[in-house]
Order: structure tokens, then C-alpha cells, then sequence
């Protein structure tokens, strides 16, 4: 019959034959490729980094400097001259926690109005950190002869990278009194240094007492300006 279209076939749109089904469109996989090679390759860069950067930490060289200004106290060359003792004594301690390898030791006297602290330190290369506070304590202990009694501690914060001790020291001034103080320290891999107060060098006055995490504080604003 003139005109006449047969029946869809069934899920064909009316007057059109049965549409193949084809396989389904590909997908290509080069665009998740990429992005996950380029997420890959941030997350090696960032490791990479972060390894540099410890190495460089650990391995930092340090420089050890006695300038005019140091902690916000101003150099006392007037001081210096009447610590000869205590200089030797912090430069014979250095010498042993660093098993003799320190070179370059340096000394000032740093203070404010009363307050007087010695810094001594010096640089050097195979220094051991892990092991200050065993050879500082032993360092310290060879130093007073068992004279006086000496207690040495770590501290957590070094003012820097490497590690800190502190070693408080009482001393008997009569049966009855005694007189306390304390020497700080830090060690790196390539340097060390010491902090101690001492007499005020118009008066050679003792009389005051020192305890180590006053002695702590002052090492970290001194080490700040002394170690590069």
C-alpha cells in the first residue's frame, strides 16, 4: 500500500529500523596517566627536598665569633681580664667533651649593670652531639676534682640545631651555706660553647646565686649572636 511504513522495530523510534547497538565509546586513560605521574613526581620532589634539607642541617658549619654585642649585653673586656681562671677552666672542659679536636676557641665576658657572663667556644669538625652530655659531665667533673658538688642535665632547647646541657654547681662557702651556679652548653658537628656567669669584675663579689635554667636562657640569647 502507497505511503504505508512498517511497525518500528521494538525500541526504534516510529518509521525508523532497528538501531545497532555499538561497543561503548573508549576512554582514554592519558589524561589520569599524566596527572598521576605529575602528583607522583611533586610528592619525589617534596621527599627530595626535605632529605637536602635535613642533610644540610646536620652537616651545617658553624663559625664562632666574640663580637661587641651579644645576648643584649655588651662585651666587658675589663672582666675578661680578671677571669683568666675560668676562661682556662671552661677551655680545658671544651677540649675534652670535643676528645681535643676544638680549634679556634674563643672568650668574652658579656653583661649588663651586675651581671657577667663568660662565653668560651670554638669550632671544629667531627663532633659528636649525641655524646655531650656523657663527656660534658665527665669534662666537668675531672675539672672540680670532686671539690664541689656538680649535677649535669640535658635541656630540650639549644637555642639552635645540636644539643644542650647544663650542669649546676654547689659550692660550700661555710658548713652552714653554700653557693650555687651553672655552666650551659651546647655541641653541633662542628661547634661548641660555653656559658657561665661570673663576678663582677669591680667587685669580684660571689655572693649571688645562679640556677641553670636562668644560666640556659642567657646561653641561648649569647649563642644566637656569637654562632653563625
Amino acid at each position: 500500500m502507497s505511503g504505508w511504513n512498517p511497525p518500528p522495530a521494538p525500541g526504534a523510534p516510529y518509521g525508523y529500523g532497528a538501531a545497532p547497538y555499538g561497543p561503548p565509546p573508549r576512554r582514554s586513560s592519558n589524561g589520569c596517566l599524566i596527572a598521576g605521574l605529575v602528583v607522583g613526581g611533586i610528592v619525589v620532589l617534596s621527599l627530595i627536598v626535605v632529605v637536602v634539607l635535613v642533610v644540610i642541617g646536620l652537616n651545617a658549619k658553624h663559625e664562632i665569633s666574640t663580637p661587641s654585642v651579644a645576648g643584649g649585653m655588651t662585651r666587658d673586656t675589663y672582666t675578661e681580664t680578671k677571669s683568666t681562671s675560668q676562661i682556662s677552666s671552661q677551655r680545658s672542659i671544651i677540649m675534652r667533651t670535643t676528645l681535643y679536636r676544638a680549634r679556634n676557641i674563643q672568650s668574652a665576658v658579656y653583661g649588663s649593670g651586675s651581671e657577667k657572663y663568660l662565653f668560651v667556644g670554638g669550632t671544629g669538625t667531627g663532633f659528636d652531639d649525641d655524646t655531650l652530655y656523657s663527656r660534658f659531665r665527665s669534662a666537668v667533673d675531672l675539672e672540680v676534682e670532686g671539690k664541689i658538688n656538680t649535677l649535669t642535665l640535658p635541656i630540650s632547647d639549644a637555642g639552635g640545631d645540636g644539643k644542650a646541657v647544663c650542669t649546676t654547681i654547689r659550692n660550700p662557702v661555710t658548713s652552714s651555706s653554700s653557693y650555687s651556679s651553672a655552666i650551659c652548653a651546647w655541641e653541633t658537628g662542628t661547634s661548641i660553647g660555653t656559658v657561665m656567669p661570673v663576678p663582677d669584675g669591680s667587685t669580684l663579689s660571689t655572693s649571688r646565686t645562679w640556677d641553670s635554667t636562668t644560666v640556659a636562657a642567657i646561653m641561648r640569647r649569647i649563642r644566637a649572636d656569637v654562632e653563625d
